[in-house]
């Protein structure tokens, strides 16, 4: 029997910034999903969700199916094929409290927890880089959902990390581990596709429009993919130009800019020997007003629990994920704090006390 286990994430700073090739900063969680099984004879791939109490028959050849849990896992099947692994017969069981759809990446999570499964079962020797990429490749392009490598590298690297997303994706493994968080779940169910997708074609539409504006020997930058745009050019230079954008394309880049100046502070606190969890707390409230002001991801439901966790006490709490739904994301004094903090909204929203977590194991 091999057991395999990847925890969900929070991201704490740089949220929708990962496609951009911008520094983000999440945080692994004790809440995670396990794959667990043994190898069979045969190419069939029996799994069984508990979670989702269905059960399915893959083969590497199957055609992916949209709107399907088992899609996941045969988007990692076919992510390990495709780089030549060999995968053979194997019955699964899946089941997770990273909950779906919540902004946590309980999509990650299975897939990187898949993945490490048959790197155990056949011995593949593949690092928690090379699951992390597997499982962004699965995700993005086979399954063609237009995320960044946020949530897989923190699901397989664990702990709070800073993630250059842009290649080489270097990885900093910071050493805080006894921050607190209270998560709590809108109930709203949202698709990271659908915020992806639209937000990104945005910001496509905004550099193109600040062509009409800007010299002509500065489109060469403008003419990129997101991830290759050097935004601190942009913040330095193109920045006088927004205003000749219409609204919903000047914050767009306005979002972008402001948000990782605010993370680059961020980032500088969370690298001392001991951050300062209100210096934290103040950047959180900051982010979040960035991503409901500029970028316009948030909801009613989104503000009435962050309005409950702030005057219940939280330092800090922002949108956790794409937004539009899923999950807020507070900082606690500490894990006692967080506790009264959740008891306090308890009955309205289902909500974790949760703390930094390892990561694929």
């Amino acid at each position: 029997m091999i057991v395999s286990s990847a925890p969900g994430r929070v991201d704490l700073f740089n949220t929708h910034q990962d496609y951009k090739g911008l520094p983000v900063v999440p945080a692994a969680v004790d809440l995670r999903t396990v794959v667990e099984g043994e190898l069979k004879m045969g190419d069939v791939i029996k799994v069984k969700s508990i979670n989702m109490n269905e059960e399915a028959e893959l083969k590497v050849t199957d055609e992916l199916k949209v709107g399907q849990w088992s899609s996941y896992v045969l988007a990692a099947l076919k992510a390990l094929s495709m780089h030549g692994y060999f995968i053979g017969g194997a019955e699964l069981t899946i089941r997770s409290n990273v909950p779906v759809g919540s902004g946590l990446a309980s999509s990650a999570a299975l897939l990187v927890s898949v993945v490490n499964w048959f790197n155990k079962a056949y011995g593949l020797g593949l690092s928690k880089r090379d699951i992390a990429e597997l499982a962004y490749e699965a995700e993005h392009n086979i399954m063609g959902i237009p995320c960044g490598r946020l949530d897989q590298y923190s699901s397989s690297y664990g702990g709070l990390i800073i993630l250059e997303a842009r290649a080489p994706y270097r990885v900093e493994e910071l050493g805080v581990k006894d921050l607190d968080f209270i998560v709590v779940d809108s109930g709203v169910r949202h698709s990271t596709m659908n915020v992806h997708t639209v937000r990104q074609r945005e910001l496509r539409e905004a550099l193109s429009m600040l062509k009409e504006s800007i010299p002509r020997d500065h489109w060469d930058k403008l003419n990129k993919p997101l991830d290759e745009v050097d935004w601190d050019w942009l913040a330095s230079v193109a920045k006088d130009y927004l205003s000749t954008l219409s609204e919903v394309h000047r914050k767009r880049l306005e979002f972008t800019i402001l948000m990782n100046e605010s993370t680059k502070r961020a980032i500088v606190e969370l690298r001392k020997s001991k951050p300062d969890r209100k210096v934290l707390g103040e950047i959180m409230n900051e982010q979040h007003r960035l991503l409901r002001d500029l970028y316009e991801v948030s909801i009613p439901e989104l503000e009435e629990i962050k309005k409950a966790l702030d005057s219940n006490g939280a330092l800090g709490s922002k949108i956790s994920g794409a937004g539009m739904g899923g999950s807020i994301v507070a900082l606690a004094e500490s894990r006692e704090e967080a506790t009264r903090i959740l008891d306090s909204i308890k009955g309205k929203w289902r909500g974790w006390v949760v703390s930094i977590d390892q990561g694929v194991s």
